[in-house]
């Protein structure tokens, strides 16, 4: 999913399900974050020396063959598995796959489960994002291989969903997956089935109930009917109508005192996936991790960028663990 699910639609659903306008925007940016932290900085000014704590987390690369990435960003942060059985009944082909996503899969539901009993808005937030991508995602796998392949002969390979482009990211998109029984997908379906289950959570960690449930995913399915209004119109929507503040890719880096000049996708509205691609493809020359230095004039150390860090470290200690205990530690392999 996208900026306007993640940030904007994530956001709604936790105004609405009652969570104050201080914690749902936390909550929203911690979703989005998770696609926008493609960098890692060391804080060198940190009271934390050089630990982990003195470190921002990255929890998005596209450097699809390299083992670390798919261990440590692909299936704890977008790629959660699901339920394998279910998956191949949906299958043209009838394949079996133990890391496949599928939709509010057991494992996923747990990490949110977790996220929600610890309070920490960053965390759940993260969780949310990882969850929502189990629709997105589903039938994907996060690893470089067959099953992923939707477009037999492509040029671009068979890494997530990388074949698929951005279609199964973007709320109102209408596509086809000639892997499936059902081929044609309308993302709306998937969308608000996500927020459905979303605003369940969510009210039910605040003891609330949700038999308003209708209505607030209605808002969503009414602004979702308009496939002729672009990202950016439906966004301003948002805004408008749930009083959200306006997404800023900048905001935790200038709070937590990083330089706003560094030449990173992060710095944009919302980074352009295959553009980046590219470049980080030239720019890394197999190396997974890009680690920058900088000085934050004592910022970071109470910045909400760190309270992010901490809380996604946290939310990949739980998803690997409950991972490892269901499937064993992952034997990643990259097909050619």
């Amino acid at each position: 999913m996208n900026l306007e699910f993640h940030y904007y639609a994530t956001t709604a659903l936790a105004l609405r399900a009652g969570y104050s306008a201080d914690d749902a925007h936390r909550i929203g940016r911690s979703a989005e974050h998770v696609d926008q932290a493609l960098d890692a900085y060391l804080i060198e000014d940190s009271e934390a020396g050089t630990g982990e704590d003195a470190r921002t987390e990255q929890t998005q690369n596209y450097v699809f063959w390299d083992e670390k990435v798919f261990r440590d960003i692909y299936l704890p942060f977008h790629f959660i598995p699901g339920d394998e059985a279910k998956a191949r009944k949906e299958r043209v082909d009838g394949e079996s796959n133990p890391w496949i996503v599928t939709p509010d899969s057991p494992i996923a539901r747990e990490i949110l489960i977790a996220a929600l009993r610890s309070g920490n808005p960053y965390r759940i937030g993260i969780a949310l994002h990882a969850y929502a991508d189990t629709w997105a995602h589903q039938n994907f796998t996060g690893r470089t291989e067959r099953i992923n392949e939707v477009k037999p002969g492509s040029p671009l390979p068979a890494a997530g969903h990388l074949q698929a482009l951005t279609s199964p990211d973007q709320a109102t998109e209408l596509w086809e997956d000639p892997r499936l029984f059902k081929p044609e997908v309308d993302n709306r379906d998937r969308f608000l089935a996500a927020a459905r289950m979303i605003y369940r959570y969510l009210r039910t960690a605040l003891r609330r109930d949700f038999e308003d449930e209708v209505l607030v995913v209605g808002e969503l399915a009414e602004m979702w009917e308009r496939r002729d209004l672009d990202d950016r119109a439906r966004e301003y929507d948002f805004t408008i109508r749930y009083d959200i503040e306006p997404w800023n890719p900048q905001f935790w880096l200038i709070e937590a005192g990083i330089s706003t000049n560094l030449d990173s996708p992060v710095r944009q509205r919302g980074y352009n996936k295959l553009k980046w691609l590219g470049g980080e493809l030239a720019r890394r020359s197999g190396q997974a991790e890009s680690l920058r230095r900088v000085w934050t004039d004592g910022r970071f150390d109470n910045s909400s960028l760190k309270a992010w860090s901490q809380a996604a470290r946290e939310h990949r200690k739980e998803a690997l663990g409950l991972i490892d205990a269901r499937l064993g530690k992952s034997d990643v392999r990259i097909e050619g």
